[in-house]
């Protein structure tokens, strides 16, 4: 999966492959004519073996063989025949993929400590995670920059699942992709995640024709966090956006799961990866080519069209509207919702006897935990109620055994367990479990230590005692 990341993550920097050409600080000499004849046999042999059609492939390098025979290259600098071989080759393919560009090869390899560090994909850009902030209304705004590269794939997790985690509680979310060149599909596919439940399954394949491979993309069943599988989304995107960006808003808009907003995007769906041609020129061919898992197609050519097309400028506008409209339906579905777990945990803790199961208990309490709806402290207080008030000490032992799994690295929830076994008569159960508490107490230097001791001590001595 590495190797055709990377493919998808050249893809991202299609966009600006000219401006770093323009950006080139000194002119190199006029290429040689014998040097240029060699790089051009060369570039049109990678096309030949390596482009996603080998018709295609072989088209591009019979036209620029026949230019570069005409003289159409000559006295050109390499910044000056990068451009030109760029502009001949996508107006052959019509693919934005192909680029070929002036970049002196480095004695000191690039990919030092101070070069991740000073990278403009990784830490000085936040991984591309560049605004997260919750708008009036209580709607959430992530805008992503770019999707990063494979090098700074588990940085990159760690700061999506923190943004993520801001934005869990939120009634809509919009997610900015404008102007996102994109970069590499994993991340694209851990971001979808969030968004889409059930096992994992696939959500895109791409064929390597050069490599006669075949590779996919697919959700993670568990992400950090909670998945907000019913959130509403909304995407933004404009002609700036590329590659691994228009992956994501495709994703989400063939599954029914956002509304996309904008301009209708790049369309770049193929995948690249970059050859080196000499020490001065470096080559992007498109080698893979993107299948979609709902629709068999991607985007390639023809860009992700908006469910709501507006200018770029006028995009969030749009969305924020219709996201206040969103999040106060989801809220009000969201608290009838609430309701009737309490209601299911409620009827299930009156109607429940000795001899009575208590998986049902324990399920709608891990309901109710599942959307914040209760805590550590709200259950130990339940079940002291039950304990003590009401008298109905069974009852009771199921629901600190609810808390104690729902929060097993508490020593207080052990320590509540345990007192209900002592009560109910299950007295070596009760020492077990308040010994756990003296461990987990021990490992966690909890504050409250000295108590769990003297509990085991007392539960100890009663065993110990005719």
């Amino acid at each position: 999966m590495k190797q055709i990341s990377r493919y998808i993550w050249t893809i991202g920097c299609i966009s600006l492959t000219l401006s770093f050409v323009q950006a080139q600080t000194a002119e190199t000499p006029h290429i040689a004519k014998e040097v240029l004849g060699a790089h051009i046999d060369s570039i049109a042999n990678m096309l030949e073996q390596n482009y996603i059609s080998a018709e295609m492939g072989a088209e591009m390098a019979s036209v620029i063989r026949e230019k570069e025979g005409q003289g159409g290259y000559d006295k050109m600098t390499y910044q000056e025949f990068g451009k030109q071989l760029t502009w001949d080759l996508r107006t052959v393919s019509g693919d934005v993929h192909m680029s070929a560009y002036y970049d002196l090869e480095r004695e000191v390899p690039r990919e030092t400590l101070l070069s991740l560090k000073t990278d403009k994909w990784g830490e000085v850009s936040n991984y591309g995670y560049t605004e997260t902030k919750i708008l009036e209304d209580n709607i959430g705004y992530l805008r992503i920059a770019h999707f990063t590269k494979w090098t700074f794939f588990e940085q990159a997790r760690e700061r999506l699942s923190a943004s993520m985690k801001l934005l869990q509680n939120t009634d809509a979310l919009i997610i900015d992709l404008r102007d996102n060149p994109g970069g590499f599909e994993d991340i694209v596919a851990f971001l979808s995640s969030y968004f889409l439940g059930g096992k994992s399954f696939k959500l895109q394949e791409y064929y390597c024709r050069y490599q006669d491979r075949t590779t996919s993309i697919y959700t993670t069943e568990q992400v950090p966090g909670n998945k907000m599988e019913e959130l509403p989304l909304f995407i933004l995107v404009n002609e700036g956006t590329g590659s691994a960006a228009e992956s994501f808003a495709y994703i989400l808009k063939h599954l029914d799961r956002a509304t996309v907003i904008g301009d209708t995007t790049a369309g770049g769906g193929n995948g690249s990866t970059i050859f080196r041609i000499s020490k001065e020129l470096v080559l992007q061919v498109a080698v893979c080519e993107t299948f979609n898992a709902v629709t068999q197609t991607s985007w390639e050519k023809v860009g992700v069209i908006p469910h709501i097309t507006t200018q770029s400028e006028d995009a969030f506008k749009k969305a924020k509207a219709l996201a206040k409209g969103a999040a106060k339906q989801h809220r009000s579905q969201l608290i009838a919702s609430y309701e009737v777990l309490l209601k299911k945990m409620e009827l299930a803790i009156e109607g429940f006897t000795p001899s009575q199961s208590d998986t049902l208990i324990i399920r709608t309490f891990e309901q109710c935990h599942q959307v914040g709806l209760i805590n550590e402290s709200v259950v130990n207080s339940m079940g002291y109620e039950m304990l003590g008030g009401k008298k109905r000490p069974h009852t009771a032992e199921v629901i600190f055994k609810a808390n104690m799994m729902l929060y097993p690295n508490s020593a207080n929830t052990y320590d509540s367990y345990a007192e209900s076994l002592l009560v109910n008569g299950k007295l070596q159960q009760a020492i077990e479990n308040y010994q756990s508490a003296v461990d987990i107490g021990t490992a966690n230097e909890d504050p409250s230590l000295s108590i769990y001791r003297e509990n085991l001590e007392k539960a100890k001595k009663e065993l110990a005692e005719p």
